[in-house]
């Protein structure tokens, strides 16, 4: 039997993350080629789906896998061990998955009932366009920026206010057909070019109202399509199940760069005092340090979604104290990771910055993604510090 095509082989977690890991190779020898084209290569996407990765999050009354919370993160943090680019694009439309399970019914019936029995959609966070209420639906008019994964999804989930709605109007989340968006060609950046998260526009599309959900709802656990979704993984909170993810790739390429900068270092000549890089005690030095604070991060991230999992398996619902404090680690991981990243890349010197160097991309897909707004470790950091000092925390804060 085929098992990596077999919806019902019993695939699970640590499986799936070997597939990844042995794809790694084929991943960095890839990053070139995708950062040209300004898109994940058709030869990963094939290598993903037949390794089964993209039902990881489906449940498994569709065939799916439906794991513990704590592999997800670490699907981002391999993949983006390989190619940063598709740790972001590949984890979220695996992820999104996720969100999904919080439709109502008929929706789930919908985009997992048929083949292939998994989404491949793209999505955003930020609220932009309009919704105006329909007959049986609403009308989405507007236009929504980084649209990761649109080039490649079936589905972009998005945000939108509702047209006189009241004061504050109100907020749902909706998906639509890819197919549906003029996609915009704006994503012209130096860095994770290839995760193509171009703008896109709608005018006036029709949604039904089952392709819809309140934001509110979706934050707090109380979406329809929980009722029927009852394993732990689905009571993960959703910021916190998506900030642990997306820190995954940051975390991976610190990894990656300490081991390709050990590779450089061992056959490197200082130019000017001609002595071997390696037998220099100020060389070792750092190596050693950053390959501490590196084992260090990761743990931080691997203790912080273990205690996730364990918290929902036991049924235990996430205070909003609980919730900030997923998103300082990410935000510290990320952090931290960027600082390695950046004093590796120094230590291998020229030789890091060749186009055909993975240290370079590696470098420059970090300083891009370190800046995303998820990780502002002063926002972040001024609301967990004011938990730790007793006070508490602002009613609008994104958890």
């Amino acid at each position: 039997m085929d098992t990596l095509n077999d919806p019902k082989s019993g695939v699970t977690g640590d499986e799936l993350i070997q597939r990844i890991s042995d794809m790694v190779p084929a991943l960095r020898e890839r990053q070139r080629a995708a950062e040209e084209a300004g898109r994940i290569p058709e030869e990963t996407i094939g290598d993903l789906k037949r390794a089964d990765l993209f039902r990881a999050i489906v449940p498994k009354r569709y065939g799916g896998h439906e794991v513990d919370f704590k592999y997800i993160p670490q699907i981002f943090r391999e993949l983006g061990r390989g190619c940063m680019s598709t740790g972001w694009t590949m984890g979220f439309l695996i992820y999104h998955n996720f969100q999904f399970g919080h439709y109502p019914v008929e929706a789930q019936d919908e985009v997992w009932g048929g083949e292939p029995g998994y989404t491949m959609a793209a999505g955003q966070v930020m609220p932009s366009g309009t919704a105006e209420r329909a007959d049986g639906g609403f009308r989405l008019t507007g236009r929504w920026g980084y649209a990761t994964g649109i080039l490649h999804g079936d589905y972009m989930a998005l945000a939108a206010p509702v047209a006189d709605s009241g004061d504050p109007a109100e907020m749902r989340r909706f998906f639509v057909p890819a197919s549906e968006f003029t996609i915009l060609d704006t994503w012209d950046v130096s860095a994770m070019a290839a995760t193509g998260s171009h703008d896109v526009e709608l005018d006036g599309t029709f949604v039904p109202e089952h392709h819809s959900v309140l934001v509110s709802d979706l934050r707090n656990g109380r979406a329809p399509g929980l009722e029927v979704n009852t394993d732990p993984v689905w009571r993960v909170p959703l910021l916190t199940f998506m900030v642990y993810g997306a820190v995954g790739p940051l975390m991976g390429a610190a990894e990656a760069v300490c081991e390709l900068v050990c590779g450089v270092l061992k056959g490197k000549t200082n130019a000017y005092s001609y002595a071997a890089m390696d037998k220099q005690m100020s060389t070792r030095v750092r190596m050693a340090q950053n390959q501490m604070t590196v084992e260090a991060t990761r743990r931080l991230f691997d203790a912080g979604i273990q205690e996730v999992s364990d918290k929902v398996a036991r049924g235990h619902e996430f205070s909003r104290e609980e919730r900030v404090k997923a998103r300082m680690v990410a935000s510290h991981v990320a952090r931290t990771c960027h600082t390695v990243v950046n004093d590796m890349a120094r230590e291998a010197g020229s030789r890091a910055i060749y186009n055909d160097s993975l240290i370079q991309r590696f470098q420059r897909d970090t300083n891009a993604l370190a800046t995303h707004a998820i990780f502002d470790v002063d926002h972040v950091g001024d609301i967990y510090g004011g938990v730790l000092l007793g006070q508490e925390i602002p009613p609008n804060v994104m958890l």
